[in-house]
């Protein structure tokens, strides 16, 4: 090829070559004018015109084939333009797909031409003209250039003349050879890449999740601002030295902002590289990408946010040009550094110069362009909005939603750019009513009578009923009725009042349910202090609470707090959640609220006599009063773990009247992973989830095994709103499955910092109403006065609780958990607040510096000092609960920090297990201990795991406990219950529990099967 007629491609052709090869059938670098030509027009005329304006602007011939050297521009002689003809017809439709048609065929780039140019016929003195050019060839000044160079053509060859264009004063070819040689200032590199270190994802409310191959196909939504609205704007720009593009930028990043959640927004936006005389007449691709990264952290006004915004984009200019290329390597979508486009259109208007075409009528037809480059994009053009978006994620009224909003937002910008952003009005017409409406769990239906009554006429009625069983022992609700009014008759003698707090400290079993049971009979309030707390905690909970007894297993102990508090139909029981202060805090919850819950959960459960109700939880936590109180007061059977949750999967094999779970989502998640291993109970018909946000795949595995034979409740409340408020029944095909919408008796809010409704689908804090609100915090007024607060939105005395979690509402009214606005995390399902715990740690004398996060539900802490890890768990255990006490303790020589000198979490090392030096390594000396390590190191994906190895230290939990007795069972066709592993967790000792159980197990064998067990054990060994 004649190395005159190539040229290197310019940063940014070489960006869009990629695109264009990476999907073929991609249109949304097209570009495009489609105008109606009505009038005597010229064919010929035209067609001369097209010929010179291709032999003068070499883009519009030139080929980009693939070399041994990457690829090129291949430019060739100048040839006549082809021109399509087309018979249209008079129908309008089919004109308009005609015009569709053309605009949205895609460009192979190495054999076609990047120009194309179609004629449509509608009658003699009636033609549409469609011309549409690749990006690669052109940008929108050359559209400009090209219109305003094909009038003066046209015209002047309609009259008989010559082309009346000047030579050109250099070629695009070198142009982009000039643009390689110089290369990039190692200054504009090193500032663009330290700008855009850490660029945040965007992360808008999508209506579905993003598909693994991206669609260019692409909707449009149009608004025209009202009279008036820009000549105001560009009064504020003017005002602020900004110019109108500040103005748009600014305020389209506050709109991505208020609908992410997010401070730090980045937004793309082309600007022409022209920056020199010579390159103003060329047609080409001279667009440079600028990164404008917004900073509206700190509560700013709108004021503020444009002078940051101006100071932000003269920078950029002062780097240019930038081949955002180098820094992206050709990534598209999540590998740039912005997912959103905005554009202002400045340059001239290539309709109105085609206006002057001699004549000739000439108007803007839709070209039918349904392409868009980025999940959503903004084009101002003047006073008129166009919204871009992919319809593989938003709906189209998703979008217009977003674009009412815009125009509101705009308007109250043009009022008051004093305000700050996050308080200016979003909401469009009818909004407010609409989310007002789904905030509203309608009325309530409390439990007649009170819990308490419930429970002793389930007694009356059905007095042989089993009320409580926990393995063997079995409990009537006779019984328990019995035995609770014995109990409660022992705690008035000893003294307590009613108005009382009485501590239950008492392990899992039926005499702990009497024991809740009995205090309420007695008049008083529970204080469950779970007997495997340390005991410091359990007695700084007591002293706290003001507990004057404690129930334990031994009797009733008195203590030195004075009585009275609970009132005889006050507080029917407190419960303490980890602190951020570095101790728990007590909430004390009142009976009217628990009557609310358990009436609205017996109903919507469907609960009744023949259920079988798993107690899963602590009595330490709200969940506990899910499982007890509603299966108790319809006359349904709860049923005990006698071992706690790790015995669950066994429970579940040997009962198979078990009809309804609640569990920790966390704990499901595990177990739908190890779901065929399970047995479960044939009469199961409801699972209920709470503590955190479901995953879709869980769900969709969990769905396609029990379709509709088993409901799957999803369910968010934090303790201060009495164990839940709002609740869904899960779907597959929901990319995040919903927390739902309120319960009855309950109003729930999605609001900004200074409690106004935020519109659906931006992000705000879940705030909680209604009759569930628990009393408080226990000896904390100001506290509770703080997240406590006046309802707005309620009857007059309302209260309303700021929970500190982020949600939004989704179309249709069901709430999107998001996540925390503070640090605090959950741990299978449990609230734990990270500086409670870092300052446990930090009384350690060899720890200096610690952080603590979540890392794969577990508390994971990075401790900096000289205490070894084993001794910074066990100072942890003393005051700690276990879900507390961090699983892994990572030593640091010192914690990464931000540039604003806090922790960087994205900077701490993952996690993993790695043998301490000081720990000997013995190798399995029997076949049973093959076994056991072999199975051991197959589940928790380790290389070597040696005999004397603690299943939990080295990664262990209950969930893969299940897994290890499923694979022992079906190596050995032995059936091991899982308790044997939690009470012998090395393998050492599980094994000789093995050897055990296989003896026996041999003894009933004939000597063919002893035979063949043996020769499967022998098979494990390496």
């Amino acid at each position: 090829m004649d190395a005159r007629r190539t040229a290197p491609l310019t940063f940014g052709q070489e960006r869009l070559w990629f695109l264009n090869h990476l999907d073929p059938h991609d249109a949304s670098y097209n570009m495009f004018l489609a105008l109606r030509l009505r009038g005597p027009l010229d064919v010929d005329a035209l067609s001369r015109a097209f010929d010179e304006l291709v032999r003068r602007h070499e883009p519009l011939r030139t080929r980009f084939p693939l070399t041994e050297a990457g690829p090129v521009q291949s430019i060739p002689p100048a040839t006549p333009q082809e021109i399509e003809l087309v018979e249209a017809g008079p129908g309008e439709r089919r004109l308009a797909e005609l015009v569709a048609e053309r605009t949205n065929a895609p460009f192979d780039l190495t054999v076609d031409a990047p120009l194309r140019v179609g004629l449509l016929r509608v009658s003699p003195r009636d033609h549409v003209l469609s011309v549409v050019l690749h990006h690669i060839a052109g940008d929108g000044w050359s559209l400009d250039v090209l219109m305003s160079e094909l009038v003066q053509l046209y015209n002047a060859f309609l009259r008989g003349e010559p082309s009346p264009l000047a030579p050109l004063p250099l070629t695009y070819g070198r142009h982009a050879r000039a643009e390689r040689d110089a290369g990039v200032p190692a200054d504009v590199v090193a500032y663009w890449r330290d700008r855009l270190a850490d660029a945040p994802v965007l992360d808008l409310p999508l209506d579905r999740p993003r598909p693994r191959t991206r669609s260019s196909a692409g909707g449009f939504v149009v608004r025209r601002a009202a009279p008036g609205l820009a000549d105001r704007l560009a009064a504020l720009a003017r005002e602020e030295r900004c110019t109108l593009f500040m103005v748009w930028l600014a305020a389209y990043q506050v709109l991505l902002c208020r609908h992410s959640g997010q401070s730090d927004i980045c937004v793309g936006s082309p600007v022409a590289g022209r920056d020199r005389v010579e390159l103003e007449p060329l047609v080409g691709y001279f667009t440079d990408t600028l990164v404008l990264r917004g900073d509206l952290s700190g509560d700013p006004t709108f004021r503020e946010v444009l002078a940051r915004t101006r100071e932000t984009v003269l920078a950029a200019y002062e780097h240019r040009p930038v081949p955002l290329e180098q820094l992206t390597a050709g990534a598209r979508d999540g590998g740039e550094p912005f997912q959103t486009l905005f554009t202002s259109q400045t340059a001239g208007d290539p309709v109105a110069a085609a206006g002057a075409l001699t004549g000739l009528e000439v108007e803007a037809v839709d070209p039918g362009f349904r392409h868009a480059k980025f999940d959503i994009l903004l084009d101002q053009l003047g006073d008129v909005s166009v919204f871009g978006y992919n319809p593989q994620v938003f709906d189209a009224a998703t979008v217009e939603l977003l674009a009412d909003r815009w125009a509101v937002l705009l308007e109250r910008i043009a009022d008051a750019p004093e305000l700050p952003v996050m308080r200016l009005p979003l909401l469009a017409p009818g909004e407010r009513e609409r989310l007002l409406a789904w905030s509203d769990g309608g009325p309530a239906e409390p439990c007649a009578g009170g819990v308490l009554a419930a429970v002793t006429r389930a007694a009356r009625l059905t007095p042989e009923a089993a009320a409580i069983a926990c393995g063997a022992d079995v409990v009537s609700y006779g019984e328990l009725a019995e035995r609770a009014g014995a109990l409660a008759a022992r705690l008035r003698e000893a003294g307590v009042r009613p108005g009382d707090l009485v501590g239950v400290s008492m392990p899992r079993s039926p005499d702990a349910i009497v024991a809740l049971v009995a205090v309420w009979t007695a008049g008083a309030g529970y204080v469950p202090l779970d007997p495997a707390y340390p005991a410091a905690r359990r007695a700084a909970m007591a002293s706290d609470a003001g507990v004057t007894h404690v129930i334990t297993p031994d009797g009733i102990n008195g203590t030195a707090a004075e009585h009275g508090g609970a009132g005889e139909r006050g507080v029917a029981y407190v419960l303490y959640t980890s602190g951020s202060t570095g101790a728990p805090k007590g909430v004390a919850v009142g009976h009217r609220a628990l009557d609310t819950r358990v009436g609205w959960m017996a109903g919507a459960y469907g609960l009744g006599p023949g259920d079988r109700v798993v107690q899963f939880s602590s009595l330490g936590f709200d969940t506990h009063a899910e499982e007890v109180w509603p299966a108790l007061a319809t006359g349904a059977t709860l049923v005990l773990l006698p071992d706690g949750p790790e015995s669950l999967p066994d429970v579940l094999a040997h009962d198979p009247d078990i009809s309804v779970l609640d569990l920790p989502t966390a704990y499901w998640h595990r177990l739908v992973e190890v779901m065929d291993e399970i047995r479960w109970p044939p009469r199961l018909r409801l699972v209920i989830l709470g503590g955190e946000q479901a995953q879709a795949p869980a769900v969709a595995a969990w769905l396609s095994r029990f379709g509709g034979t088993v409901r799957l409740v999803n369910t968010y409340g934090p303790t201060e709103a009495t164990i839940i408020a709002t609740w869904a029944e899960l779907r597959d095909g929901d990319h995040r499955p919903p927390i739902g919408r309120p319960l009855g008796g309950t109003r729930v809010h999605v609001l900004a910092d200074d409690l106004s409704l935020v519109p659906e689908g931006v992000p705000g804090e879940l705030c909680i109403g209604g009759d569930g609100l628990a009393d408080g915090y226990v000896g904390l007024a100001e506290l509770t006065a703080a997240r406590f607060v006046a309802d707005p939105y309620g009857p007059p005395g309302a209260r309303l609780y700021r929970t500190g979690d982020r949600a939004r509402w989704r179309p249709g009214g069901t709430l999107e958990f998001l996540g925390r606005l503070d640090d605090q995390v959950k741990v299978r399902g449990h609230r734990v607040e990270p500086g409670e715990v870092e300052a446990r740690l930090l009384s350690h004398p060899g720890v200096s510096q610690a952080a603590v996060v979540a890392v794969d539900d577990a508390l994971v802490a990075y401790v900096v000092g000289s205490a070894a890890p084993a001794e910074v768990r066990a100072h942890a255990a003393l005051t700690l609960p276990g879900h507390m006490v961090p699983g892994v303790v990572v030593p640091l020589d010192r914690l990464p920090l931000t540039p604003a000198g806090k922790v960087d979490a994205r900077a701490l090392r993952a996690p993993r297990f790695e043998r301490d030096p000081a720990m000997a390594f013995t190798a399995p000396r029997t076949d049973a201990e093959q076994l056991v390590t072999a199975i051991w190191a197959e589940v928790l994906g380790l290389d070597q795991v040696g005999v004397e190895d603690d299943f939990f230290a080295i990664g262990g939990h209950s969930l893969h406990a299940v897994r290890v007795m499923s694979r022992i069972r079906s190596i050995v066709e032995l059936d091991v219950p899982i308790k044997e592993l939690f009470a012998h967790s090395t393998a050492a000792a599980l094994a000789a529990v093995l050897e055990d159980l296989l003896i026996a197990e041999i003894s009933r064998l004939s000597d063919e099967e002893t035979e063949r067990l043996l020769s499967t054990i022998e098979d494990t060994r390496p």
